[in-house]
Formats: C-alpha cells, sequence, structure tokens
C-alpha cells in the first residue's frame, strides 16, 4: 500500500511540471515558519516547482489583501519580496511592480475584477501578463496565516494553491469585526463574495447604473417607482427582460449581486449602508 501512495504521489509531482498539464497543484499550507523571510521563501519554492508550466509567461504579483480586499503595508512588503525572490531565480519572467500598476491602470481593471478572471475573459480584455498570483494575509491569531493562489490568464486555470503561516507581531493585530472573523472561519467562500459584491457595484455605478440598480432595487422600490419615476421604470424593465432573453449571464451577475448585498446587510452593516447611498444617490440623479 506505502509502495502504490508513492507511485501516485510521484505521477501527481511528474504531471505537475509537464508543461500544459491542467491538474492544480495544492501544496501544504499550515506550515508555520520562523519568520517571514523563510515564509517568502516556501512561498516561492511552490511557485518554483511549476516553472517548467511558466516557461514564456509573463507573471505578476498582486499585492497581498487582508479579509475586506483592503491591502494592508505587509501585504504590499510581502507580496514585493516574493516577487524579488522569483525574479532573482533568474528563468521566470516577471513584471516588475510599476508595469503591473500601469497596466491595471490603463485596462481599467478594477479590485473585483482582479479577483475574478473569468470576468476579465467576458470583457474580453487582453492583458500583457499570463499569470497571475494573488495573496491574501490573515486573519492572525498566535500565527498569521499567507495564503496565495496561481491562475491563468488566459485559460481561467488555477495553476497552484499554497500557504504558509508565521508567527504574529503586533502589525498582525486583527482590526477585523468579530462576526465577519467568525463567518471567516466558518466560510470563506462568503467573505470571498462579498467583497466581490462591494467592488462590482462601486465599480457599477457610474459605468453601469441600471444593472446596479438591478441588483440593489427592492422588490417595493421597484413598485414604487413605476409612479414616482415612470421613465426610469420602463428602462429597468426593459432592460430586464433583454438580459433575460440574450444575456443569461447578466442575469446569474444580477442574483450574485442581491445575495452578496443580502449578506453584507447581516454582516458588513457599514458597506452596505454604504451601497445603501449610492442608490440613492443615483436615483436622485435618474430622476
Amino acid at each position: 500500500m506505502k509502495y502504490r501512495n508513492a507511485r501516485i504521489l510521484l505521477a501527481l509531482a511528474l504531471a505537475a511540471t509537464i508543461p500544459g498539464c491542467v491538474t492544480t497543484v495544492y501544496r501544504a499550507a499550515d506550515i508555520t515558519v520562523k519568520n517571514e523571510q523563510e515564509a517568502v521563501r516556501k512561498l516561492c519554492d511552490d511557485i518554483y516547482f511549476l516553472r517548467l508550466n511558466l516557461q514564456d509567461k509573463r507573471i505578476g504579483v498582486f499585492y497581498f489583501s487582508s479579509l475586506n480586499w483592503e491591502v494592508p503595508p505587509a501585504g504590499k512588503r510581502i507580496s514585493q519580496k516574493l516577487a524579488n525572490y522569483l525574479a532573482a531565480k533568474g528563468d521566470l519572467s516577471m513584471i516588475p511592480r510599476a508595469e503591473l500598476d500601469r497596466i491595471m491602470k490603463i485596462q481599467a481593471i478594477e479590485k473585483a475584477s482582479i479577483f475574478d478572471v473569468e470576468a476579465i475573459q467576458r470583457k474580453g480584455k487582453v492583458l500583457p501578463v499570463d499569470v497571475i498570483i494573488m495573496g491574501s494575509i490573515g486573519p492572525a491569531e498566535s500565527t498569521v496565516p499567507i495564503s496565495i493562489k496561481m491562475v491563468d490568464v488566459r485559460s481561467g486555470r488555477l495553476m497552484l494553491v499554497s500557504g504558509v503561516r508565521m508567527p504574529a507581531t503586533a502589525e498582525f493585530a486583527s482590526k477585523e469585526d468579530e462576526a465577519l472573523l467568525a463567518l471567516y472561519k466558518k466560510s470563506p467562500r462568503k467573505i470571498v463574495d462579498m467583497n466581490k459584491t462591494y467592488y462590482s457595484l462601486s465599480w457599477m455605478k457610474s459605468r453601469q447604473p441600471l444593472v446596479f440598480l438591478l441588483a440593489v432595487l427592492s422588490d417595493n422600490e421597484v413598485k414604487t417607482l413605476k409612479t414616482t419615476n415612470k421613465i426610469l421604470s420602463s428602462k429597468l424593465a426593459i432592460r430586464r427582460n433583454r438580459y433575460k432573453e440574450d444575456r443569461p449571464d447578466v442575469i446569474k451577475k444580477i442574483k450574485a449581486l442581491e445575495e452578496g448585498v443580502d449578506m453584507m446587510s447581516r454582516y458588513e452593516p457599514k458597506r452596505f449602508d454604504e451601497i445603501m447611498k449610492w442608490k440613492k444617490e443615483l436615483l436622485l440623479r435618474m430622476r
């Protein structure tokens, strides 16, 4: 049995190093190291394990974020150390941070899109980067977890999931709401969904206002609009019917946003109130 298991592990390791292989590599994420430098080295080694799959690909390392997708000083520092460490290897094509920032600005890549490769693909954006490395830090307890994902942008394939833990210091003291932390431990996916909702709506309020309203208006507000703003009510009805007939992907997105807003009303009241403020401002402008 031990010999059989060893053969399976060897086969997986070999498959992961074959260019074009579709296997997602999962590396141990609960290893505790002594310091930040060792944490960076461990993550770098896990990425470099797939170096054959990374040949001739331009690689960008995004700043690592906290639980709410804000970038703390440690997120900038650790992600930059990782990028520098990988660049020092000499046989990977790393995009310098300044160029990556310029790319994001030119392409108008928003936070929600950074964490949603499918959204980038649907928008048809051709990015001058082939592989992106995303990371998150915390929340901290006795140790600080650092998690990373490596994604092939063109195919959307998740190439690597890895992580490490390092000793917590005062810098990593958690500032997160206790209810949010409890939700993160129970269902990290819900935290991701709420973040996507918040940043997507932040982008939509000025660029896709009708889709924004379709996602945030309650049934009672939709009914009220039929008498208080007939023109807007008609536009929303026409747009929703068009999406139902021709764009099921947009209807699916609206449904996901509605669910995200509902979760924020329970777990992130500050962000929920901010979205409601955007809604009121938009309704006033569209009178």
